[in-house]
């Protein structure tokens, strides 16, 4: 699943994606979506995360559509160093859509790209914690075990996760904390120590 936010406050409907090797298996999952659900969008690939199709599929249906009708012109969309965002096919589709692409040269864990990421930065740990509250409040009232949670179930915990997570608040708070905006570069270099020399 992708999670994208903007610097405007806003946050992308996600691409849910399922592992395995057929989609007409996860077709059940599409029904009865409510109307906070219309928008997400659904796949699989055959070890259930992203890859060069699908990070294609989520810029030709999630990112463009939804940026396009905030940001007039040109639109800047900063991403981690995954090799699905440096393919052709990606790079060709941002260039004709007047995309500007800066894609990470950091290791995808390393601390100073943690700094820069205002998910990793401010909404993570949050949504980590609604979503296991959302599944640890189902639970406890005994209308399912563990064993017995399905994919609509799943939907319901990730729709309840975002909408306390993914605010206008916590989206802005997370991109000044990371200093992409407003631009302010000593909030990033601020928590970088220098090593010690040996």
């Amino acid at each position: 699943m992708d999670k994208t936010i903007s610097a405007a406050g806003q946050s992308l409907s996600p691409l849910i994606i399922y592992r395995g090797k057929a989609q007409a298996q996860y077709l059940g999952s599409y029904k009865s979506l409510t109307a906070k659900e219309s928008n997400y969008k659904f796949s699989y690939s055959p070890e259930g995360w992203i890859d060069d199709r699908l990070a294609l599929l989520w810029l030709e249906t999630i990112f463009e559509p939804q940026t396009a009708t905030v940001a007039r012109d040109t639109r800047l969309l900063i991403v981690d160093g995954h090799g699905s965002h440096i393919t052709y096919a990606f790079v060709k589709f941002c260039v004709e859509h007047c995309i500007l692409l800066l894609s990470s040269c950091l290791p995808s864990h390393s601390i100073p790209l943690r700094l820069l990421q205002p998910l990793d930065v401010g909404l993570f740990s949050p949504y980590q914690h609604f979503y296991g509250l959302a599944m640890d409040n189902h639970m406890r009232s005994g209308r399912k075990t563990g064993d017995e949670i399905k994919k609509a179930i799943f939907l319901c915990f990730v729709t309840e996760a975002r909408e306390k997570t993914f605010t206008l608040q916590n989206i802005s708070c997370a991109f000044e904390a990371c200093g992409i905006w407003p631009l302010c570069a000593r909030k990033v270099l601020g928590k970088m120590i220098p090593e010690a020399v040996a």
